[in-house]
């Protein structure tokens, strides 16, 4: 079964909500199973608290969301947790690292604390669906100035020119 993938909504590009949660999955969370029971309570419990997405903690670091991956801006750094056992690597994911490093933005894979996710300028979910999408708001609290941060207008507009030069064959 398919259905066509529509863009992201508009008013999702304002920036969205996001809180917190501990990660309470199991070991092997780059397998993509059929066990993500807990992803979908998880993402239960932030949409009844009014948030996009829930960012799961472990032991003091952020892993990833319930249906993404994260990104962090600490002034003109970004940051994405590493691709380990702990999360699911995603595609999304990859072309932003790529993009950031291919257009002179400084990207680094590595772990990401809890402080240095609630201190941080800008923070980015990324998913194929959602694509990449600011979070202004992380437990209640406002992100940087409360919109979408200066880098993630540069790669979102990177993301976008990156898709239409694919699409007319630009690129492989």
């Amino acid at each position: 079964m398919s259905t066509p993938l529509e863009p992201v909504a508009p008013e999702l590009l304002a920036g969205v909500a996001a809180m917190t949660v501990e990660d309470i999955r199991w070991k092997w969370c780059n397998i993509k199973a059929i066990a993500l029971l807990p992803n979908i309570l998880m993402r239960q419990q932030a949409i009844d608290a009014g948030a996009t997405e829930a960012l799961m903690l472990r032991e003091g670091y952020v892993t990833e969301g319930t249906a993404s991956n994260i990104f962090i801006v600490t002034g003109a750094t970004v940051v994405t947790p590493p691709k380990n056992n702990l999360l699911l690597p995603g595609i999304t994911r990859d072309l932003v690292v790529e993009l950031c490093r291919s257009n002179g933005v400084s990207c680094l894979e590595e772990p990401v604390g809890e402080e240095q996710l609630r201190s941080a300028d800008e923070i980015w979910l990324t998913s194929s669906t959602r694509e990449i999408l600011p979070v202004t708001r992380l437990d209640g609290e406002v992100v940087g100035d409360g919109t979408p941060g200066p880098l993630w207008l540069k790669l979102i507009g990177l993301y976008q020119d990156y898709k239409q030069a694919f699409r007319e064959g630009r690129i492989e």
